[in-house]
């Protein structure tokens, strides 16, 4: 990996913390948050922008986001989220650019996934509950009808 894609993966990283999404590379070591409806991407950090060197750029020297689905049914309450401009839109997927301000609205509209936390409340809870107790200790013996019967 090379030191630009090491500077957005901490950037990233440190972006989406608060929210505990899960972040993955991709296959070129670009951080994504992979969702069950589609992938919020690592898109522009602003400095170098596409529009710097006259290019396209939907989010001109703006730190940004970009949102990918395959989902059409989706791509409406996409573009109703506040500061999400249409990036490039098929038939049948779309992806879309974003500030970070509106990161939990588009995560919640792809279902993007969460690392799984245990609070150290929820933890002695838990250990309490279990520390001292048999595996079978909440099942109580029952007398069968035919317990002591043999056959002769």
């Amino acid at each position: 990996m090379n030191s630009g894609v090491t500077r957005v993966l901490a950037q990233f990283r440190e972006l989406v913390k608060p929210y505990r999404f899960q972040v993955q590379a991709d296959a070129e070591g670009f951080p994504i948050i992979p969702g069950r409806y589609g992938q919020i991407e690592w898109y522009c950090d602003g400095q170098d922008c596409a529009a710097r060197f006259g290019g396209f750029c939907p989010m001109p020297r703006q730190f940004a986001l970009a949102v990918y689905t395959d989902r059409p049914r989706l791509f409406q309450k996409l573009w109703a989220i506040p500061g999400v401009r249409r990036h490039q839109t098929g038939d049948h997927e779309m992806r879309a650019v974003f500030p970070p301000e509106a990161l939990e609205q588009v995560a919640g509209v792809i279902k993007a996934r969460r690392k799984r936390t245990l609070s150290p409340e929820i933890a002695r809870k838990l250990g309490a509950k279990t520390a001292y107790r048999a595996t079978s200790g909440g099942q109580k013996a029952v007398k069968s009808p035919h317990q002591g019967v043999t056959k002769g």
